[in-house]
């Protein structure tokens, strides 16, 4: 009976180890698993402050600096001047001399920018004086009026839409970069067109020119005065070749001249 006891007793012994080691295990297990939920949580922490960090630069790389300099093309070592308004007629803030940086602000019509000095001042500068790479965005495009025309320097190339419809698309010519054609919004100007004209200065004439800020204008390819097209400035439809005006073929700059009313939006970019 006694040994029987002593075997019983060691069952029951037996028994509570067991269970007291498959708790102690169970309980290793549990602590396992919630240290490996902790180090879930601080990768999650860490990926979402990673993933803030990114957003950050991203914003930052979006908060785009348009840079500009003033050059004035139409007098020699001629001066540019920044106004208080967007008006030629406002008080003078400042004057530059030519290729002095600016930063643009803003890109507004017609032929103007929101402007900020190196000294901080806030103005407005005349975007025929402005030369740039590239303008601040703007809401104008296709469905800013019935007629609406932009030009997209980056692949020389005209588009001609009406009423939100592109009905014509074609190579043109912006100005060299030394005598760049001005960026921005602008307007076909009343009364401004015409079907020929020569410009001594430049040994050229053009067809079918219409303007659209002061002396820029929409036109021929260059014509020699006695009315022949000057074939090697003609090759060069495609690329910048021009003294700041937008060269176009023929048939293109006669479109412009017969369809394209006053007042309808220019863009170029």
């Amino acid at each position: 009976m006694k040994k029987k006891g002593v075997i019983v007793l060691f069952a029951v012994i037996t028994t509570i180890s067991s269970i007291v080691l498959i708790e102690y295990n169970f309980g290793e297990k549990e602590q396992a698993t919630a240290v490996d939920s902790t180090k879930m949580e601080d990768d999650i922490i860490i990926t979402t402050n990673r993933s803030s960090e990114k957003e950050e630069r991203i914003k930052r790389k979006i908060e785009t600096k348009y840079e500009g300099e003033a050059l004035n093309t139409s007098e020699k070592d001629g001066k540019i001047k920044i106004h208080s308004e967007k008006d030629e007629e406002s008080r003078t803030i400042a004057v530059l001399d030519n290729y002095e940086k600016l930063e643009l602000l803003e890109t507004l019509p017609f032929g103007w920018f929101k402007v900020k000095l190196k000294d901080g001042q806030i103005g407005y500068a005349d975007s025929r004086y402005v030369r740039t790479r590239a303008i601040p965005p703007h809401k104008y495009d296709e469905n800013s009026s019935d007629w609406f025309i932009k030009f997209d320097e980056s692949d020389q190339t005209i588009y001609i839409y009406n009423e939100g419809e592109l009905i014509l698309e074609n190579k043109g010519s912006s100005g060299i970069w030394d005598s760049f054609t001005p960026k921005g919004i602008f307007e076909i100007e009343k009364d401004r067109r015409g079907e020929w004209a020569y410009v001594p200065r430049f040994q050229q004439g053009m067809k079918y020119w219409v303007g659209f800020k002061g002396s820029y204008l929409f036109h021929s390819v260059p014509f020699t005065e006695d009315g022949r097209i000057i074939e090697e400035e003609a090759k060069k439809l495609g690329e910048p070749s021009s003294h700041g005006c937008i060269r176009l073929p023929i048939a293109v700059a006669k479109y412009i001249y017969d369809n394209v009313p006053d007042g309808s939006i220019v863009v170029i970019e």
